[in-house]
């Protein structure tokens, strides 16, 4: 059996507390942290579809109306006859088309990284599932170790130290007893010369 040199067991139930302290912490950061990587694939498949989807058909139909006012402004003459300058309605439909380009190339950019999205969720999953299962599976065996060493040290710091009675020599035949006493008590060696 190992020796082991206990000194205060109420380090062990220290260490215990501390260890179950851990449990829920990393429980806690466990569901915080997968809550999170959900609740950020939520945003990018309903909400950021759904802004960067109306803001394309909203770019689109002001790309339409700044079409119109440029048609409109090179078609009709003012009163004088003349062609009046575009100019104004050019510039808002060049700022109109940079508007659609970008909510263009944003729902791009949101139907491309949502799998992408998906697939590291799941790899992080997989990868804290082994902390998951050590957090849930050893920890409450080492919790359950260490209050049986606690119970066991514990009863061991009880039990009484015998008294001087029980140290004597309990109904010994008088003979052995007769010959302990007379026995001639034994000399020491003696160094040689």
């Amino acid at each position: 059996m190992s020796e082991a040199k206990v000194e205060n067991i109420d380090a062990i139930r220290a260490f215990r507390t501390a260890l179950l302290k851990f449990m829920d912490a990393a429980n806690t950061s466990i569901a915080d942290s997968e809550s999170e990587a959900v609740a950020t694939l939520r945003w990018l498949e309903v909400d950021q579809r759904t802004y960067w989807s109306n803001a394309v058909r909203k770019s689109q139909e002001l790309v339409s109306r700044c079409e119109e006012a440029v048609r409109h402004k090179r078609i009709f003459k003012d009163s004088a006859g003349r062609t009046p300058s575009a100019v104004d309605e050019e510039k808002a439909l060049a700022k109109a088309k940079r508007m659609l380009e970008h909510a263009e190339e944003r729902l791009e950019n949101v139907r491309r990284y949502t799998p992408k999205l998906q697939r590291e969720i799941l790899l992080y999953k997989g990868q804290v599932q082994r902390l998951n299962t050590f957090v849930n599976g050893e920890i409450p065996a080492a919790v359950a170790k260490l209050d049986k060493i606690t119970t066991t040290l514990q009863a061991y710091v009880n039990l009484a130290a015998p008294t001087d009675q029980a140290a004597a020599p309990m109904n010994l035949p008088a003979d052995a007893s007769e010959a302990t006493s007379q026995a001639p008590p034994e000399q020491p060696p003696q160094e040689p010369p």
